[in-house]
Formats: C-alpha cells, sequence, structure tokens
C-alpha cells in the first residue's frame, strides 16, 4: 500500500515537472558551466598535491566537484521540500492529502522522492561531466563504504529539509534553517576547501555539521583508495546525526501540523 501511494506521488511530481523540459536542459548547461570553472581554478592550486588535499587524493578538481556534486542534494532538501510543501499548501492540496489515511512520513518521503531521484541524477551528471569531459580520476571506489555513506547522508539531510518544512508550515516565510545550515555548510562544510585548513578554534563548527563527515566520508570512498575501517569514524558520525535528527524532525514535523490546524492556518499563505 504505501509503495502504491510513493508511485502515486512519484506520478504527480513526475507529471508536473515533465512540462518544463527546457528546465532540465539548463541545469545540465548549468553542470557544465560549473565543473569547467573549477577545472580551470583547480589549475592555480600550486602542485595541486598541498598537504590539506592528500588525503583525498591530492587534487583540488576532484576535491571541490565531489563536494558540489553531493552538496546539491543537501540543497534539494533543505530548500526544494519546504517550497514542495509550500506549493502545496498555495494550492490547497496539503489539507486534502492530510486528511486521507496517509501516514506523515509517507507524505514527506513521497513529496521528496522525485526532486531526491532528479538531484540524485544531475549528481551522476556532474560526475561524468567531470571523468569523461575533463578527465577527474577516481580512486579504487570502495563501494560498500561509499552506499552506506550516501545512505546515512541522505537520512541527515531529509531531516533538516523536514525541519526547515517544519518551520515553513507554521511561520510561512523567513526560513532560518535555509540560511544557517547553507551559509554554515558553503563555508565551514568543506565543500570548497578542506576544512583542515581553517584555524583550529572555527574547526569545531565544522565538525558539528552532517555534511563536514558526508563529504569526508564520500571523497575517502571515492577517491583516496583506503580500507573501510578509514571510512569508519565518517559513517558513525553520520548514524549517530540520523539516530538523532530523523525521529526528532518527523516529531517537530507533527507537533507543527497539529499547530498549523489548531490556528486555522494550514492552508494560509
Amino acid at each position: 500500500m504505501i509503495f502504491q501511494k510513493l508511485y502515486a506521488f512519484l506520478r504527480r511530481d513526475f507529471f508536473e515537472k515533465s512540462s518544463y523540459k527546457f528546465n532540465f536542459i539548463s541545469s545540465v548547461a548549468g553542470i557544465f558551466i560549473s565543473t569547467a570553472t573549477f577545472f580551470f581554478i583547480a589549475k592555480l592550486i600550486p602542485g595541486e598535491n598541498i598537504s590539506s588535499l592528500v588525503p583525498y587524493g591530492g587534487g583540488y578538481f576532484s576535491f571541490v566537484i565531489i563536494g558540489i556534486a553531493f552538496s546539491g542534494i543537501l540543497g534539494m532538501f533543505q530548500e526544494g521540500l519546504p517550497d514542495i510543501i509550500r506549493n502545496a499548501q498555495m494550492t490547497g492540496t496539503l489539507e486534502a492529502i492530510l486528511v486521507t489515511r496517509t501516514s506523515i512520513s509517507t507524505v514527506l518521503i513521497g513529496s521528496s522522492f522525485f526532486n531526491f531521484l532528479m538531484s540524485f541524477i544531475r549528481t551522476i551528471f556532474h560526475l561524468g561531466i567531470a571523468i569523461f569531459v575533463f578527465g577527474m580520476t577516481l580512486g579504487n571506489i570502495h563501494w560498500i563504504g561509499a552506499i552506506i555513506v550516501f545512505v546515512l547522508t541522505v537520512m541527515c539531510f531529509l531531516s533538516i529539509g523536514i525541519l526547515s518544512t517544519s518551520f515553513i508550515l507554521v511561520y510561512k516565510l523567513g526560513n532560518p534553517f535555509s540560511w544557517i545550515f547553507g551559509g554554515l555548510s558553503g563555508l565551514f562544510g568543506g565543500i570548497f576547501f578542506p576544512i583542515e585548513v581553517l584555524p583550529g578554534w572555527l574547526k569545531w563548527i565544522s565538525y558539528l555539521l552532517p555534511i563536514t563527515h558526508s563529504l569526508r566520508g564520500l571523497r575517502l570512498s571515492l577517491l583516496s583508495s583506503v580500507s573501510f575501517s578509514q571510512i569508519m569514524p565518517s559513517i558513525i558520525v553520520l548514524a549517530c546525526f540520523s539516530l538523532v535528527l530523523l525521529p526528532l524532525s518527523f516529531v517537530v514535523f507533527r507537533v507543527s501540523i497539529l499547530k498549523a490546524k489548531k490556528d486555522g492556518t494550514l492552508t494560509h499563505y
């Protein structure tokens, strides 16, 4: 039954988004331009083997591409999921869905399923363009480690997206999770540069962000030809984040729904 509901969400979003064909084309063009930009920026990095990049294979280009490609999934959950719920609120479909027997978790996962698939496809495109067009090289990929880290990453990012959505349901605008996590992740999450270059008194912020451990685990799995034991610290931290954030986010979302219903603002925007 749950798979039928998830399929219904997927089918709905597919027909809605497929009418905007140029959007996918422009997205691919944007990926190509972004990849080319960092390819030439990497040419400015002296020696391509500065000490802070050595744990990740030594090359800045591959380092930053992994960061940009996978951080897009965070952006999808962090901003895309609240936008989906917001649009459903504005069109009046959210209230119609919530009065059915569909569970809260199914609504959230189903609402983000299509966008997640598209974000994942864009990530694959990003890596593919970097590898086949610009010559990015991978290490001996540790597939098990990469898959585990990726799954835990999705769970953490989904949690952040649900918390963002909860705020939107109650307050409509001014989502703090977007700029807090977006800004901090961009600066301290290791997307564009290794956190090892940060001064010691700032590194603690990096360690508090799930994206830091996610990107470290993914880079070690894809670029560095390491053993599973070396990826394990990232897996443990991400698992702890998931165990705390995912149940918390569902509870907060349920409370937000109840508050919106009580205040009669579920369809207000």
